[in-house]
């Protein structure tokens, strides 16, 4: 069977449902409260979900971005302006990829749709103390609930909720202190700073830059839910 005839019959499958570990409520675009639903555990059928429905909204997007352009000369740097960093990231194929029990997956879902998704890969030893943290390997928001021209976002603060789950669950399932690490993407720097992680450029790999928390402020950060 091909990954196309895969990705086919998981169109016509729900996500997994079983391992909720955490709900709660969201305010929309338009102040209205949603709940929301973390799913841990591995499912091909949430990261193919992810894969379907941010890249349809990212090919609008684009589209968006190309009729609304008045000069040709600025197109370039319009579509560089965008958060599509981490648009090239394929989640089915991902899930294909990381399913071994040293990684565990977060998809964080409300109004019926994937708003958010995490891998973690554990255990990562701190550069601290050379304590037992996890290593966040991939995180992403759904592309409509970043700052863009098209719309306005529909949620904040899917990453930081997803972020604190994992730290929840990386204590309390895992056994491992608080803290966490991760390689940042170029235009994701900012919020990493802006919620307390430390920059080490000794671990920088490529264009992008190693950052971790420290125990107390991971464990404050969580606490902040």
């Amino acid at each position: 069977m091909t990954l196309d005839e895969i990705r086919s019959l998981l169109d016509a499958m729900p996500p997994n449902e079983d391992e909720i570990i955490q709900k709660g409520n969201l305010l929309d675009l338009n102040n209205c409260s949603v709940e929301f639903k973390i799913h841990h555990g591995w499912d091909i059928a949430h990261g193919n979900l992810c894969d379907k429905l941010w890249g349809e909204f990212n090919i609008k997007l684009l589209r968006h971005v190309r009729d609304n352009c008045q000069d040709e000369n600025l197109l370039e740097t319009e579509i560089s302006n965008l958060s599509l960093e981490d648009s090239h990231w394929e989640w089915f194929k991902k899930s294909i990829a990381y399913r071994t029990d040293e990684y565990h997956w977060f998809f964080l879902s409300a109004d019926s749709k994937p708003q958010g998704a995490c891998l973690i890969y554990h255990p990562k030893q701190s550069i601290f103390d050379k304590g037992n943290i996890f290593y966040i390997e991939y995180l992403a928001v759904a592309p409509w609930n970043r700052q863009n021209p098209m719309n306005n976002k529909q949620f904040s603060g899917i990453g930081s909720i997803l972020i604190k789950s994992a730290i929840a669950y990386s204590c309390n399932a895992l056994r491992l202190r608080p803290g966490f690490s991760l390689h940042s993407l170029p235009k994701a720097k900012t919020y990493y700073e802006r919620i307390g992680m430390q920059h080490f450029p000794s671990l920088d790999k490529d264009q992008l830059n190693y950052f971790e928390m420290a125990e107390a402020k991971a464990a404050q950060y969580a606490g902040a839910v």
